[in-house]
């Protein structure tokens, strides 16, 4: 691992627990043990740390879904899967953080929206088609549309004046989405596999 690497993956670790705009390049210089001047060695400003510790962060994401991707699961046990990863990095997201990120640092967030979006789009759209091949999902159902109309729906899960009335958190939220998702494409052997997954 470089060394670049390694320090994103400890400030990454800072954002998730304070939030982007709660910790300070001092605090974060105190957190790694080492000098500001030296964190200005490998990052121009606070705002190339940002954009290089998100981007950091979203090859993980990456490789982590890959990683289930390569293992040619059945399509619901897979969609399952991939929500083990993202309900886990969800449990360990700071309330604040999308909503830092957008409003201070758009470069990153676009970034970020923009790969993350894409990646959501294009997982979708193989399980689906998985999904329709091996008789588990609707065969009505249209791909490209559903993929895109889920990729656009995982904003929603940050939003948190949408649920500023109920106490739930992004984890909770997400969980609904996919259960949601899931019941929508799905056939009735589909349905009977899913449910059954559930309860297992």
């Amino acid at each position: 691992m470089s060394k670049i690497v390694e320090i994103c993956d400890r400030i990454q670790i800072l954002f998730q627990e304070y939030g982007i705009k709660n910790i300070t390049m001092d605090d974060i210089s105190k957190r790694l043990g080492c000098s500001k001047k030296t964190l200005y060695i490998f990052f121009e400003n606070r705002k190339d740390l940002v954009l290089k510790v998100i981007s950091n962060d979203m090859k993980k994401h990456e490789l982590e879904i890959n990683n289930v991707i390569a293992k040619k699961l059945h399509p619901i046990e897979e969609i399952l899967s991939l929500n083990v990863i993202a309900i886990n990095k969800l449990k360990t997201c700071h309330p604040s953080f999308q909503y830092d990120l957008k409003k201070y640092y758009p470069q990153s967030w676009n970034i970020f929206d923009k790969k993350n979006k894409q990646l959501t789009y294009k997982v979708s759209i193989q399980n689906l088609k998985k999904g329709i091949k091996k008789g588990c999902y609707r065969k009505e159902i249209n791909p490209e549309i559903i993929s895109k109309i889920f990729s656009e729906k995982i904003d929603l899960v940050f939003n948190r004046l949408a649920f500023e009335t109920i106490a739930v958190s992004f984890s909770d939220v997400f969980k609904e989405l996919i259960n949601h998702h899931m019941l929508g494409i799905v056939n009735e052997d589909g349905r009977k596999y899913y449910l059954n997954l559930q309860k297992n």
